[in-house]
C-alpha cells in the first residue's frame, strides 16, 4: 500500500433510485493510520503549549483553544460525518450531517451546468464531484474515490437521463464538451 493512500479518508457509498430521485448516502470510514498520526501531532503540539500557557498572551491562549476546538471537531467529522446527494427534476441537494447537525444546499436544475467527476490523477482535494450554479462552482461528493464517483453519475444517466442532460454531464473529463472548430 503506498503512503499516501494509507492516510487518505475514504467514504462507503450507496446509491439508489426512487420515484425520480437518485439519492447517494456517503458515509465517512474511519482511516485508523491517520487517526494516530494526527493524535500524536497533536499530543507533541499541545505538550508544547500547556507548557508555556502561563506565559501567553489572552489572545494568544483563545486562539489557541479555537485551534483544538476546531481540530477535535475536524477529527469528529473525519469519523462520522456523512453526505447526502440527491439528484431530481427539481434540481440538486446536497446535505452534510454531523452528529445530528445538518446543512442543506438546494440547487434548482435550470441554474446548474457542467456536472462532472475529478479524475483519480487529479483528486488531490476531498471532493470528486462538481458543477456550476450559475457562475459559481459547486463540490460535493466529499471523499469518493474516482470509480465511485463515476458510478454514481452513470447511475444518474441510468435512473435520471433527462436530469443527467439538463446538468451537462461530462463522464469524460472536468473540462467542458465545448470544441472549437478555428473557423472565422
Amino acid at each position: 500500500m503506498e503512503l499516501p493512500k494509507a492516510f487518505r479518508l475514504v467514504a462507503k457509498t450507496e446509491i439508489g433510485c426512487l420515484s425520480g430521485v437518485l439519492r447517494v448516502t456517503i458515509e465517512h470510514q474511519f482511516n485508523f493510520p491517520r487517526f494516530c498520526l494526527g493524535v500524536l501531532a497533536f499530543s507533541f503540539a499541545m505538550l508544547g503549549e500547556i507548557e508555556r500557557w502561563s506565559r501567553k498572551a489572552l489572545l494568544s491562549r483563545a486562539l489557541t483553544a479555537f485551534v483544538v476546538i476546531a481540530a477535535v471537531a475536524d477529527l469528529a467529522y473525519q469519523m462520522a460525518g456523512s453526505e447526502i446527494i440527491e439528484f431530481s427534476g427539481d434540481g440538486l441537494l446536497v446535505r452534510n450531517d454531523y452528529f445530528g447537525w445538518g446543512r442543506a444546499r438546494r440547487y434548482p436544475l435550470g441554474k446548474c451546468s457542467g456536472l462532472s467527476w475529478r479524475p483519480d490523477v487529479r483528486q488531490k482535494a476531498d471532493y470528486a464531484l462538481e458543477c456550476k450554479v450559475g457562475w459559481k462552482k459547486v463540490r460535493f461528493g466529499k471523499y469518493l474515490s474516482g470509480e465511485q464517483a463515476r458510478e454514481v453519475l452513470s447511475e444518474l444517466q441510468r435512473c435520471l437521463p433527462d436530469v443527467a442532460q439538463k446538468m451537462g454531464l461530462s463522464l469524460m473529463s472536468t473540462r467542458s464538451r465545448t470544441m472549437r472548430m478555428g473557423i472565422r
